[in-house]
């Protein structure tokens, strides 16, 4: 993918650019470091490559020429700096060295030397530009600008399928929840706050809804923290915060890119999708950044009552846009706003009781997801401060349909139609400085309003629409201030401790017929701490042990009596207390592996999760308590001769209350939670010079069993899977070609137990893999 231009300049004093500066520059963002280092020795800097905000850069300090400066700055890093000009630079890649060409009458040249260790890696979702490394917790970070190495528009949910901790449900883009380290819930969608933070640059994305699936164009990565992380992040992060880092718009060059793919899947037929960027400077400090995308996806699912195949197939299209400004070098402002639609012709489960891919219904059971919004975000350098605000809201309409034509208890056909619009609107001020290597301090305050509107209706085949059977609109604000330091205790140990003080506010508006009711509630002052030690016994070596907090509020939801009329009921808030211990290594350049190990454990108490009751309709209880247990390690070996290897995998012992039919409780694994899963990685690349690179690569993972809860009485089976992927790429400048077959063994697996709720009782429900896939795709970047 084009790296993109970030100029950052000041305008220059030609004298004092001659002349050695007293520099003070602490350790943290290259990007903020060359701000400093410019502002300090009041020079000009530019540079055309975005990953100065993804590396991490050493302190400057003392007396030093600006080139001297500049010269120490980047040590280490893969840039350098070229003067052009009186009090002017210009930041640019250090060049590879030649190839050498072994003549056959003389000896053969020395073997190249192992690929330096991987530059550290800035975590934006840390709040205070931590390194990955460094970061004193469970982390993944999901490169994505790299085609060779990932396909370009893939959703969420199928960048995530690498990472063994993250889980989730199958009911299809746009409706689906995301699960990590064991903290599952339910089955099923309803009232209850997600169990993850999902973040878009600095925007909040969701409060109560689902998993919106964006696509991932123009993406540079996807960052994992894995949770607790309510001390940074507030009420609903109790799993974790999933952060996806798009590209930003740049002023120093035009910059565009394309994106074409066409696939065909077997027992189903073809897909397409196309995206396209384009980065447009308008002014010295302004510019435009635009990415639209479109697809379609085939189905694989017939419905032989109906007389209708591959009933599951799905479409998208969807775009963002962002406008940056930079006033002078110490402000940066970013206007942005995106949007995506998913739709879903019908539910993409069968009956394993009928041949082949299949199931029989009265009715289609469409889906259709709508997110949009946008966000205000400010930034500044206040010496070695860094100043960041960010203003956003955000609206999900979603509508659901479910065949309940089982209820009628006749022949006649009725569904059963969900609408919700969820709107959130969330504000964050912060403010982070000192200096990583010995002390640091984060301190911010946020606010978070979301409102969730619900309503249900039967609705007949006949295309008559009764009013609305039951609305709830259901109203929660949150306000916090927070704040974390790290402090080096000696040369090798350093402490971290942070915690966040927050107040919610609920209101429950429900009407049924002519009645309404309006139900405020104020909730208790709460306060959740951090506290992790972190020690580096020695240079790529580091251990962490951490206890951190999380929380969901409360709230209402719509139950149904015996005669299916609608009442509400009340969910109390959950929380989660997690403890968890790990180790890193990174054994440089003469041996390069890097290894992860982390243990944890997690008290969940007063469990919220969404059920379904024996006639169909969900319900949203408090069952009880739980606990978790888990390991999960990586390896990631790769040499100079361009193969990489990579193993991960996970363990988990989750159990959660369950009802006995003698009115007794006993642990059992928590829904939806896999005992066992991995994946594997092997890869080839060649570096051919004028012919371009090309390279080879085969994953596979594997999903181990866990259950779906119908309620607590009642589970199914579901996952003990194993998929195998392979991919072939060929790049040449700014033009890429890449090959995928997924699912290369046809696997189908039941990856997820259910698709309808009102027949999940009655049928042997199943959501398969999709069958064997073929993918080509071009990008042309310029």
């Amino acid at each position: 993918m084009l790296a993109i231009p970030l100029p950052l300049a000041i305008s220059p004093a030609p004298a004092a650019a001659q002349q050695s500066v007293q520099f003070d520059i602490p350790p943290g963002r290259l990007s903020s470091s060359i701000r400093q280092l410019a502002r300090q020795a009041s020079i000009s800097i530019a540079t055309t490559d975005s990953q100065v905000r993804s590396i991490r850069a050493r302190a400057v300090k003392g007396r030093l020429s600006p080139g001297e400066a500049l010269n120490v700055l980047l040590q280490g890093t893969p840039f350098r700096a070229i003067r052009i000009g009186v009090g002017s630079y210009r930041i640019e890649r250090r060049p590879q060295a030649p190839r050498q060409v072994t003549q056959a009458s003389r000896p053969a040249a020395a073997p190249p030397p192992p690929p330096p260790p991987p530059q550290p890696i800035i975590v934006e979702a840390s709040k205070n530009a931590s390194a990955a490394f460094d970061y004193p917790a469970g982390i993944k970070v999901l490169g994505l600008d790299d085609p060779n190495e990932n396909p370009t528009g893939r959703s969420l949910d199928q960048a995530l399928e690498v990472i063994p901790t993250v889980n989730g449900t199958a009911l299809g883009s746009g409706r689906n929840k995301i699960f990590l380290r064991g903290i599952a819930d339910s089955s099923f969608n309803g009232p209850t706050q997600s169990t993850i933070g999902l973040y878009l640059g600095e925007q909040r994305l969701i409060f109560s809804a689902p998993n919106p699936d964006l696509r991932l164009y123009d993406v540079e990565s996807v960052e994992l923290l894995e949770g607790p992380q309510g001390t940074l992040y507030g009420a609903g992060t109790i799993a974790g915060l999933l952060r996806i880092n798009p590209n930003s718009p740049d002023s120093g060059a035009i910059a565009t890119n394309g994106w074409a793919g066409a696939g065909y899947t077997a027992d189903g037929g073809a897909s397409w999708d196309l995206g396209a960027m384009a980065n447009l400077p308008l002014g010295e400090n302004l510019a435009l950044r635009v990415v639209g995308y479109s697809g379609e996806d085939t189905g694989y699912i017939n419905d032989p009552s109906r007389g209708v195949r591959d009933v599951n197939a799905g479409s998208y299209w969807g775009g963002r846009a962002a406008l940056g400004f930079e006033p002078n070098s110490d402000w940066e402002i970013e206007l942005s706003g995106f949007g995506q639609v998913s739709e879903l012709d019908d539910g993409q489960y069968i009956d394993a009781g009928l041949p082949g891919l299949s199931r029989t219904d009265q009715l289609a059971q469409p889906f259709e997801a709508t997110i949009y919004g946008g966000a205000l975000t400010l930034k500044s350098y206040l010496g070695s401060a860094e100043f960041i605000s960010t203003t956003g809201i955000v609206r999900h309409e979603l509508k659901t349909v479910f065949d309940s034509s089982v209820l009628t208890g006749d022949p006649s056909s009725q569904a059963f139609q969900e609408n919700r619009e969820v709107e959130l609107f969330t504000h964050e001020t912060r403010l982070s400085g000192g200096d990583p290597s010995s002390f640091n301090w984060l301190i911010g305050t946020s606010t978070a309003l979301n409102q969730d509107k619900m309503s249900q209706i039967f609705r007949s085949v006949d295309g008559q629409s009764p009013p609305p059977f039951a609305d709830l609109t259901y109203s929660l604000d949150e306000v916090a201030v927070f704040g974390e330091l790290n402090y080096q205790l000696a040369s090798a140990w350093t402490l971290t401790a942070g915690g966040r003080v927050l107040r919610t506010k609920a209101t429950g508006e429900r009407s049924f017929g002519p009645n309404t009711i309006v139900e405020p509630r104020e909730g208790p002052t709460r306060f959740l701490p951090a506290l992790a030690l972190s020690w580096k016994p020695a240079e790529g070596w580091m251990a962490y042990a951490r206890f951190q907090e999380g929380f969901r509020t409360g709230g209402v939801t719509i139950e149904r009596d015996q005669n299916r009329d609608p009442q509400t009921a009340r969910f109390e808030p959950d929380k989660v207390m997690s403890y968890e211990a790990g180790v890193r290594a990174n054994l440089g350049a003469q041996f390069p592996l890097q290894l992860s190990l982390t243990t944890h454990f997690a008290d969940w108490s007063d469990i919220q999760a969404d059920l379904v009751n024996l006639q169909g309709f969900p319900i949203t209880r408090n069952i009880g308590d739980g606990d978790i247990f888990g390991i999960d390690g990586s390896v990631v070996w790769e040499n100079s001769k361009g193969w990489t290897l990579s193993l991960s995998g996970a363990y988990n012992d989750a159990k959660v209350d369950r009802e006995l039919p003698n009115g007794g409780v006993a642990k059992v694994q928590a829904p939806n939670v896999p005992d066992v899963s991995a994946t594997a990685r092997v890869a080839k690349s060649w570096q051919l010079g004028k012919r371009g690179d090309w390279g080879l690569a085969a994953n596979g993972r594997y999903l181990g069993r866990s259950f779906l809860d119908i309620d607590q009485q009642v589970r199914v089976e579901q996952g003990n899977l194993g998929v195998l992927d392979a991919s072939a790429w060929w790049s040449n400048g700014g033009l890429s070609l890449r090959l995928d077959v997924l699912n290369l063994t046809n696997s189908r697996g039941n990856r997820f137990a259910f698709g309808n709720p009102f027949t999940v009782r009655s049928e042997d429900q199943a959501t398969p893999l999709r069958p064997r896939s073929v993918r080509i795709q071009l990008s042309i970047a310029h």
